[in-house]
């Protein structure tokens, strides 16, 4: 290949020209190739917010790579090797024994044997974690298909749209190779129902949307520091939720709690917190507005290019717990058909006057 043979300076103008689909096609000529490619656009690379893995109901995977000022993305449909008569390119790392096809017509569109879709999924993540060598860079699943999406190591953030009939196993199995996750979404046909000890509940972020169940093991197994929930709730397990944290007995790393139940469910603050010695503050037209940062799936807001992977959420209250043993102070807010419950520490809180 000549431009192996320029000199460095001209190779890097003519990277410089080229879009991320164009240098990921040409990384596969040779390794020479690719880690010429890795060495002279690392300073592209560092700005990468996020790669994310799309499935739809017919099996195509779309890949996109973003930053502020990297926009890339690449697709895969499949296809069966006795339908497309394209030599087979040994891509993305993988050999002849993974057929990919690069499309007909259409550059950044390849072909794949569906029959070979985890093995395909796989390689390509392996490859671009390689590629592009940054712990930084957030990977992420994002299935909205009648099928579970492959279980990927490395991915740091997960949205699933669970299929019907989908066993509490079998959601886990997405799981198993990276357990760690900074944020997970469950949606779909989800029953409420998870393994033991789940993995899904030590995500440091978990937001759960289910019309076919109650959330009631998900709040008490959670593990990680933001629960969101969409979902109905037995007004005792609310109860005991609140009982054990304020007797410091569990949720230890738990910031903040959030329940909607607005079609299914209502709760009454009279009945769930009855027992709980629950504090006001001093003066009566005070309240407490605390806000965080919650977790969510990569956006681009209509203002702006920059990728964003948080909300702001909060609530107002003057009603407040304090933990046994440490005094550690939480607002609670149980209203209509919403729970909300916070922690002073950690979030943002300001103090408003509710005559203003």
């Amino acid at each position: 290949m000549k431009l192996l043979k320029l000199p460095s300076l001209v190779q890097q103008n003519v990277f410089e020209f080229l879009e991320f689909k164009q240098l990921l096609f040409l990384s596969s000529c040779s390794k020479r190739t690719r880690y010429l490619i890795q060495s002279l656009q690392k300073r592209r690379w560092k700005d990468i917010k996020f790669v994310k893995y799309s499935f739809d109901e017919n099996d195509k995977i779309c890949v996109s790579v973003r930053s502020e000022f990297l926009i890339g993305f690449f697709s895969l449909s499949p296809t069966t090797l006795e339908q497309s008569v394209i030599t087979p390119m040994e891509v993305f790392g993988m050999g002849p024994e993974i057929p990919i096809r690069l499309h007909p017509k259409y550059f950044g569109i390849y072909l794949y044997n569906r029959k070979q879709k985890h093995l395909v999924v796989q390689g390509i993540h392996d490859y671009l974690y390689e590629f592009f060598g940054s712990s930084s860079i957030d990977y992420e699943v994002e299935s909205t298909e009648n099928k579970l999406p492959p279980s990927l190591k490395n991915i740091s953030r997960t949205c699933i749209k669970v299929p019907g009939n989908t066993t509490a196993e079998e959601l886990e199995a997405c799981f198993t190779a990276s357990p760690n996750q900074d944020y997970i979404e469950i949606n779909g046909h989800f029953n409420g129902i998870l393994s033991t000890n789940s993995v899904i509940l030590g995500a440091e972020h978990l937001t759960v949307i289910s019309n076919e169940g109650h959330g009631d093991e998900i709040l008490l197994g959670f593990r990680g520091k933001r629960l969101n929930c969409d979902c109905p709730f037995h007004d005792a397990t609310i109860v005991q939720f609140l009982n054990e944290w304020k007797s410091n007995k569990g949720f230890h790393n738990l910031e903040s709690l959030e329940i909607n139940s607005y079609t299914s469910k209502k709760y009454y603050d009279v009945m769930v917190l009855k027992d709980m010695d629950v504090k006001q503050l001093d003066r009566p037209q005070d309240t407490l507005r605390i806000t965080w940062q919650m977790s969510r799936s990569y956006t681009f807001p209509i203002t702006s290019f920059v990728p964003v992977k948080s909300f702001k959420s909060g609530f107002s209250s003057r009603d407040y717990l304090i933990k046994d043993g440490d005094g550690e102070k939480a607002s609670v807010l149980i209203e209509d058909h919403y729970v909300h419950f916070a922690l002073w520490n950690g979030n943002s809180c300001e103090m408003e006057n509710i005559n203003d």
